[in-house]
């Protein structure tokens, strides 16, 4: 499992950041896809929804998109991973603001003169003080924390909360650069000693892991712990700070995390930097105890792989019916729509796949969605504009806008935790019978391991039957009553059978839930996690057994399901994988040209240099056996060995 950010191309004339690459968790089984695909063929939606356009952008800007926002007046300001800010007026015109800056990663616009951009060392003020378009002086207002030389350290940012401050996110350090672990050259205290386990991501440095408040003055103050490379950074309308985190060691998926002051995000890495932590004591436990967890869970697949930067749809209807809703880009090129609900006094909420992935979806027209789409920014004309950098092992540097075309898609709109169950919303009227049949709602339940390792599988998966459905009478909605409630799960609801009045299907009809809290209060601890027990594998021993004694034709069945869970986001659905990243496994006859023992070891293993994560943790060995024999005989030419 992986997350974003963990390559860097060493030259400084090739491009700047390649993250690990994980195949995908796509959670929809074999016998869903077929009936989505048997609704499309009968009763195919009708266009409403989105446009995709390119931006085109001046052939000497350098680099891919880092930061996407507009000043007061209206003009579009984009920042590039190698260092420069451009500007674009509403006419088309593009002119360079700054260059020289060092990874900026986001930025506050003041105005068309200016801007406080988070570059890697520390909070700027730049400005443009003689009006000519180019700003002349680059204040340091901000930066105590600790950097090297390391291809991976990144502030994160930049948003400013009411009463001035600057609030962002200083990352992790990877030990992907093997050149300089530990570094040779620092600024700040060193102190190189893991806490518990070494992992993927550490924190020699001061502060790294820490969400930090920076005031105007430039007193820094640090506030939140327990980052890993929190790729993206949010201000809701009321003023609460949410972070984007990226799945890996100690993190089992990428979602949307609420930050207040004193929290513990889960790394353990960073709390060495906390005033008073006692190291020498500390254990694993103790660490779950104070994790707190996503708001929003992005189950690792269905709902990305490397998640960015979240931004709040506040058009008033200009984006269609998600007005006060969520939206964030994915590395996977994926779109990601959330809703917040405050439970019992904390935030959680639900996520669905919004756009991309399926390159010929109905509700949507023009350019397909790019890869490395993870910076947003909602336009004066409530167009969703999206930054994508293709450096990072695949995809394409690129600028693009989401357009609403005034015809609203069928789509569940809302899910919200009740009582005894849940409240669907609907953005169309549903069709009756669908709505009041109970064997159309199909609800699981899962959890994840808080663990060092990279990942977690699902655990604890179980049925939750539904023994009711109450739909309102004028088919927007539906109350849905559950035989069990309980909290500290992600709740699955699959719904294709659902149709509207017009008999249409719903553009996506899967929707995840995170209940850490029931209304009644009731929470336990460690959110949706638990530790593992001891001596416990990845998987389910009862399910490696069986697999160890079906057919070769139940094989292949397990392994597609595998391969749609885990593997299609990097290689795709026809295995051809993404250019400058993901195995060709169509095309390039050498990759399947290897033993089974050398491919299966790939599996468990990983491969550093191409990004391949490693699912030794995660699939059992009958899994790994199983989709290999699937990637065989599917995309190969020749059946799996014995």
């Amino acid at each position: 499992m992986i997350s974003f950010l963990t390559r860097y191309f060493r030259l400084r004339s090739r491009p700047l950041l390649r993250p690990h690459r994980s195949c995908e968790r796509q959670r929809v089984a074999a016998l869903l896809t077929l009936t989505l695909a048997a609704a499309a063929l009968t009763a195919p939606l009708s266009h409403a929804g989105y446009r995709v356009e390119n931006i085109a952008r001046p052939t000497e800007m350098r680099g891919g998109i880092s930061a996407v926002g507009f000043t007061p007046a209206g003009t579009l300001v984009v920042a590039t991973r190698f260092g420069e800010i451009w500007m674009r007026s509403s006419a088309g015109a593009w002119h360079c603001f700054a260059r020289g800056l060092n990874e900026p990663m986001g930025f506050v616009i003041d105005s068309e003169k200016i801007l406080y951009v988070a570059h890697r060392p520390e909070l700027l003020k730049l400005t443009d003080t003689d009006g000519d378009g180019r700003a002349d002086t680059f204040d340091a207002l901000g930066g105590q924390w600790g950097i090297s030389h390391n291809y991976h350290e990144f502030f994160f940012g930049l948003r400013r909360d009411a009463a001035g401050n600057f609030l962002g996110v200083i990352s992790l350090t990877s030990n992907g650069d093997k050149l300089t672990v530990p570094p040779a050259d620092v600024r700040g205290t060193l102190n190189p000693a893991p806490l518990l386990e070494p992992t993927g991501q550490y924190s020699d440095l001061p502060l790294r892991g820490w969400a930090v408040k920076i005031a105007p003055d430039g007193k820094l103050t640090p506030f939140a712990s327990g980052f890993r490379q929190p790729n993206g950074v949010g201000l809701s309308p009321d003023g609460e700070f949410f972070v984007n985190e990226n799945q890996g060691d100690y993190k089992p998926s990428c979602g949307l995390l609420h930050v207040a002051p004193g929290d513990f995000h889960g790394h353990v890495a960073s709390l060495k930097w906390e005033p008073g932590f006692d190291a020498k004591n500390f254990t694993t436990e103790q660490a779950w105890r104070r994790y707190k967890s996503p708001a929003v869970v992005f189950p690792h697949g269905p709902m990305g792989i490397s998640g960015g930067e979240p931004v709040w749809d506040l058009g008033k209807g200009k984006f269609g019916p998600y007005a006060g809703q969520v939206f964030a880009g994915d590395y996977s090129r994926l779109v990601v729509r959330s809703s917040l609900q405050k439970v019992a006094g904390e935030w959680q909420g639900v996520c669905f796949p919004f756009l991309g992935r399926n390159e010929t979806a109905p509700y949507t027209t023009g350019e397909k969605l790019l890869s490395g789409v993870t910076r947003a920014a909602f336009g004066p004309d409530g167009s969703l504009y999206l930054g994508a950098t293709g450096g990072w092992g695949a995809g394409a540097d690129g600028l693009q806008r989401i357009v609403w075309d005034g015809e609203v898609a069928p789509e569940v709109l809302d899910v919200k935790l009740t009582d005894r169950g849940f409240t669907l919303t609907f953005t169309r009227p549903m069709d009756a019978a669908t709505l009041t049949s109970l064997a159309n709602f199909e609800i699981n339940r899962f959890r994840y391991y808080y663990q060092f390792k990279y990942g977690s599988p699902w655990i604890d998966e179980a049925r939750v039957p539904v023994t009711e459905v109450r739909p309102a009478a004028d088919g927007l909605s539906a109350e849905l009553i559950l035989a069990e409630l309980k909290p500290g799960f992600v709740y699955e609801l699959s719904v294709p059978a659902l149709r509207t009045r017009d008999h249409q299907p719903l553009a996506n009809p899967l929707a995840y839930y995170t209940a850490n809290a029931l209304l009644n209060g009731e929470r336990p601890v460690g959110g949706t996690t638990r530790l593992p027990r001891p001596d416990e594998k990845a998987g389910d021993a009862k399910a490696e057994v069986a697999l160890n004694n079906v057919s070769a034709n139940a094989l292949l069945a397990a392994g597609e399901k595998t391969y749609r869970l885990y593997c299609v986001a990097c290689h795709q659905p026809e295995g051809r994988g993404i250019p400058g990243g993901a195995a060709n496994f169509r095309d390039d006859k050498t990759r399947l040209a290897k033993s089974d023992a050398d491919l299966l070891k790939i599996i468990a293993e990983g491969n550093e240099v191409k990004g391949m994560p490693a699912f030794g943790a995660m699939l059992t060995t009958a899994q790994r056996r199983a989709v290999l024999a699937h990637i065989r005989t599917t995309f190969g030419d020749k059946p799996p060995e014995n």
